[in-house]
C-alpha cells in the first residue's frame, strides 16, 4: 500500500531512532536540555532569528505566536484558506480570542494593495488589525512556495503601520530548499513555526523562533498549554537528525513532477476538471462539481493507494521520503488505471 495522505505518515529511519538513543539529556524545565538548547540555536541561526523554542505542535507554535502578539477582539489578516483559520479546530477563537479577516491572494501571496485597504479600514469601524499571518508553503493551493519578494514586501507594510508578521512555515523546507539564498527570515518576520514531522521524517516537534523576548513569553504560553517537557532531547535529537539530512525534500518534489508530467501525458478520465501541481512534493486532483470524489478515493485503496481529500472535490497525493523512487511508474500506472474505472 502506497500511502500519499501526507507526508506526517512518515516513520522514522533508524539513522534518526537510534539518535534519541544517544541524546544528552536534562530538564527543559530548566532550560538545562543541551540536546534541546542546541537545536532551539541552530534553527534560529539558520533563518535569522534570536532565539527558538521546541514545542510539540506546528498548531501550537502558531497558536503561541497569536497569544503573543494580539489582544482579544483584535483580528489577523490571512488568505481565507489558511491552516490557521481552518485547521486548528477553532483555537484561535478559543485561545487568543481572536478573529480573521480573509486577504485576497494568489497561492498564497496576498494582494498587498487589498491588505493596506484591510489596516485602513480597521482605523473606523473594524476590530482593530494587530497581525498579519501567511504561509508557506501555501498547502490549500497546492503546496505554492511563496516568493522571497513578496514576503520582503508584504514586511514592509506590516512595519509601517506597526503589526505583527507571523508565518506559519509548517513546510517551509521545501521553499528554503528550492531558492537556498533566501533563509534570513527573521529579518522580515516577528515569528515563525515549521515542523519536524512534515516532509523531514522526524516523528514529533516543532520549532518557534522569533526575538529574545518573543521566546521568553513563548515558553511561558507553552507551560501554559502544557506543552513543557522535561528531557524533550530524546524527541529533539531525533528532529535535528531528519534536519540534517533536509535536502532529501528535493526527491520529493522530483517524484511528484514525475507522476504529474506522467498524469498530464497519460490521464483521460472526464470527471476529473484539471491537475495542479505547484513545485514541492503535492498534486491535487480537481473533480467536477457533478460527481464524487470518494468514488475515485475508494478505486486508488483498490489499487493499493491511500490519498485524502483537502476541500470538498480536490484530492490531495503527497509525496515523501517514504515513497521509494523504484515506486513511481507504478504509482503513475496505479493512478491512471484506477481513473480509467472511475
Amino acid at each position: 500500500m502506497y500511502d500519499l495522505r501526507s507526508d506526517t505518515v512518515t516513520k522514522p529511519s533508524k539513522i534518526v531512532l537510534e539518535s534519541a538513543l544517544n541524546a544528552e539529556l536534562g530538564d527543559d524545565e530548566y532550560i538545562e536540555d543541551p540536546t534541546v538548547n542546541s537545536l532551539e540555536e541552530e534553527c534560529a541561526n539558520l533563518l535569522g532569528f534570536e532565539k527558538g523554542l521546541f514545542v510539540t505542535s506546528g498548531l501550537m507554535g502558531n497558536q503561541i505566536s497569536l497569544l503573543i502578539h494580539n489582544d482579544p477582539g483584535t483580528e489577523v489578516i490571512t488568505p481565507h484558506d489558511s491552516h490557521i483559520k481552518n485547521y486548528e479546530h477553532g483555537a484561535a477563537a478559543f485561545l487568543s480570542r481572536v478573529q480573521f479577516r480573509d486577504a485576497e491572494h494568489v497561492d498564497g501571496e496576498l494582494n498587498l494593495n487589498y491588505v493596506k485597504k484591510l489596516i485602513l479600514k480597521s482605523k473606523v469601524h473594524k476590530p482593530v488589525i494587530k497581525t498579519v499571518s501567511i504561509e508557506n508553503t501555501h498547502l490549500a493551493s497546492g503546496g505554492s512556495i511563496v516568493a522571497f519578494d513578496s514576503i520582503k514586501s508584504l514586511s514592509k507594510i506590516v512595519r509601517e503601520h506597526d503589526l505583527k508578521l507571523h508565518i506559519d512555515g509548517a513546510r517551509i523546507w521545501h521553499a528554503i530548499e528550492e531558492d537556498k539564498n533566501n533563509m534570513n527570515y527573521g529579518d522580515y518576520c516577528d515569528s515563525l513555526t515549521f515542523c519536524f514531522s512534515k516532509a523531514l521524517g522526524a516523528p514529533i516537534g516543532s520549532m518557534l523562533l522569533g526575538s529574545e523576548g518573543f521566546i521568553r513569553e513563548a515558553r511561558e504560553f507553552r507551560k501554559k498549554l502544557g506543552g513543557g517537557m522535561r528531557q524533550v532531547g530524546v524527541i529533539a535529537s531525533m528532529a535535528r537528525t531528519a534536519l540534517q539530512s533536509r535536502e532529501i525534500i528535493l526527491e520529493d518534489h522530483a517524484k511528484a513532477q514525475k507522476v504529474y508530467d506522467f498524469l498530464n501525458e497519460n490521464l483521460d478520465c472526464k470527471k476529473i476538471e484539471s491537475v495542479v501541481y505547484k513545485g514541492t512534493n503535492m498534486i491535487f486532483l480537481n473533480i467536477k462539481s457533478d460527481e464524487n470524489p470518494n468514488k475515485l478515493l475508494d478505486l486508488f485503496y483498490k489499487n493499493s493507494i491511500k490519498a485524502g481529500l483537502i476541500g470538498e472535490k480536490s484530492i490531495r497525493l503527497v509525496f515523501h521520503k517514504d515513497i521509494l523512487n523504484n515506486a513511481i511508474d507504478e504509482i503513475s500506472s496505479l493512478l491512471i488505471h484506477s481513473s480509467s474505472e472511475f
